[in-house]
């Protein structure tokens, strides 16, 4: 990028790109630019785009202190669309960051929230005019557009701007926003002023909803990593560990550096680092359905969690924390090997509950899908394990239900059914005593073995890891679609056999609610299991009757042996 000059690594500094004037043919698509380093100290006054790189390679030019630079044909319409008749500061990552030197993108991707925030304004271009916009439903002030009807504001919503995660940071930050539409723009106010007016609310409604929330509370604790993760896990990069990197900024609980934007790390050691920063987040103080409350008040939150046990409650989420994490990633983690200088650290605690034991085991995931006579097996093999259940006619359908869920799957989703061989990771009840179990092998685990379906108590089906055999319990955890196999060992050691699919009508509510309510009801220093079981009129027990507290199971966890329990 030899038209950047570089910045001086002894104070913090950015790039300011001056949009030159057009003075000659207005309909000339050259565009001239000044692009001057600047210290922050400086105070520089300038305007930040936010914008959607868009599909393709760069193929038009414009021309940067005389030198031309070749970019993308969408970043290109934006600065036409921008263009005044005087000179317009701009800072603009595309143009702004030498993208080629990595320590200097690192850096500029950790302080993106302080550029965006210092910004006169933030400039959201969502790309030129449409074609079908109906001009006679836009009302227009001067160059802001002030009402949209329904119709124009559906084709507002299809532009490829609102699916890029990067934007979440830019307009939260942002001092003033404007929406640019061709040579015209709209604010946020007038966005709701022209919804409001539409007969039904869209995509797009909820998703500035959620924006204009988040600006309204950037102080709160909407803004821990863990809500923003969840709440905007639709939205994509063109570098995937952008999807992490484009919100360290906004929130709130990541001060503590135990992850930053590198672009040097590899996948794995990304998650390593997201897992160790969960390890030491404080509780999800706004999530209602963590909580069972529509509404937040932070007061009663203080007083219910007084005295609990922080670790209890991380120990609950952790499991669907993981999840979350490896499908933000798009399951690139299970396909980075795991790096030798691996600092593997504490191990973790999660708690779970055991829903039920494995009955009877079917065929396998190919011959299943793919054979009519095991297809007949199967449903005999249901028939004769369910024949004295009184829901039985319910069981069949679950499986009818399941088995056209199971069409669905792509390859992914039937790997991540798979064996857990370990020694260092375990289930247990009382004591996490720092020992390893005595592992026995794994029954007809061969290379190459595939996934087999399963009958389980209670209705429990879905699919087993190589190696799993009846008798073997499957454990559920709190906000996870998935189960873990594992088989009791001694009183209080169950060995993890590896990771199972359960169907999604076999995990009720109750169960994961159950997990909850122990954290929060029992979450105290100095609570025991032994002491939990004593409390036999508490209402806790009245609303769990039929999951007894026997059922709940702890595991003692290395990184290896969650990552791979949770991809």
């Amino acid at each position: 990028m030899a038209h950047l000059e570089p910045l001086d690594p002894k104070v913090d500094s950015i790039r300011i790109l001056t949009l030159l004037p057009r003075v000659d043919n207005p309909n000339s698509k050259e565009l001239f630019c000044k692009l001057e380093n600047r210290t922050l100290a400086s105070k520089p006054k300038y305007e930040a785009l936010s914008h959607a790189w868009g599909p393709g390679q760069a193929t038009d030019t414009i021309f940067i202190n005389g030198q031309k630079v070749v970019i993308r044909p969408r970043l290109h319409d934006a600065l036409r669309s921008l263009q005044t008749g005087k000179g317009r500061s701009l800072w603009i990552d595309a143009l702004c960051i030498n993208m080629e030197d990595t320590k200097e993108r690192n850096d500029h991707v950790n302080m993106m929230s302080y550029i965006y925030s210092r910004a006169t304004k933030v400039l959201a271009y969502l790309g030129p005019s449409h074609s079908a916009f109906n001009k006679a439903d836009m009302k227009e002030m001067g160059e802001s557009y002030h009402y949209f009807s329904e119709r124009n504001c559906q084709l507002i919503s299809k532009s490829i701007y609102w699916t890029r995660r990067w934007t979440i940071q830019e307009l939260i930050q942002a001092k003033e926003i404007r929406f640019h539409l061709g040579k015209g723009y709209f604010t946020l106010d007038n966005r709701f002023n022209s919804l409001s007016n539409a007969s039904n609310g869209s995509w797009l409604d909820d998703h500035l909803e959620r924006i204009e929330n988040h600006r309204n509370n950037m102080h709160s604790h909407l803004q821990q990593l863990e809500v923003l993760l969840e709440m905007f896990k639709d939205l994509e990069c063109e570098d995937t560990r952008d999807k992490i990197f484009s919100l360290l900024g906004v929130a709130d609980d990541t001060a503590q550096e135990l992850i930053e934007a590198d672009y040097d790390v590899d996948y794995y050691q990304l998650y390593a680092s997201l897992i160790d920063y969960h390890q030491s987040a404080s509780p999800l103080q706004c999530r209602s359905d963590l909580f069972r409350s529509s509404t937040y008040d932070p007061e009663p939150w203080r007083e219910n969690w007084q005295g609990f046990d922080v670790s209890i409650e991380r120990s609950v989420r952790v499991i669907a924390f993981s999840n979350l994490v490896q499908k933000t990633l798009n399951s690139a983690v299970n396909q980075t090997p795991i790096p030798e200088s691996l600092s593997l650290g504490d191990p973790i605690i999660a708690r779970g509950v055991i829903i039920g034991s494995v009955m009877s085991i079917g065929e396998t995931y190919d011959d299943y899908v793919s054979s009519w006579e095991s297809n007949k097996k199967w449903k005999a093999l249901l028939e004769s394990t369910y024949k004295k259940d009184k829901d039985l006619a319910k069981w069949r359908e679950n499986d009818a239900a399941f088995y056209q869920e199971m069409l669905k799957w792509d390859h992914s989703e039937v790997a991540a059914i798979q064996s857990c061989d370990t020694t260092k990771s375990y289930g247990y009840r009382e004591s996490q005593d720092d020992e390893h179990i005595t592992r026995e092998a794994l029954d007809s685990v061969t290379e190459g073995a595939q996934p087999r379906r399963f009958l389980g108590t209670k209705g429990l089906m879905g699919f087993l890891p190589p190696g799993a055999k009846e008798g073997d319990q499957i454990c559920s955890f709190w906000e996870a679609c998935f189960g873990v196999v594992v088989r009791k060992l001694s009183e209080d050691r169950w060995m993890i056999v590896g990771r199972a699919t359960v169907s999604k009508e076999s995990l009720t509510p109750a169960v994961t609610e159950s997990v909850y309510h122990d954290a929060l009801n029992y979450g105290t220093e100095n609570t025991s299991y032994s002491s939990l079981l004593s409390r036999t009129g508490d209402e806790f027990w009245a609303k769990q009757k039929d999951l007894a507290y026997e059922a709940l199971i702890f595991f003692k966890l290395d990184i290896p042996t969650l990552q791979k329990l949770t991809a």
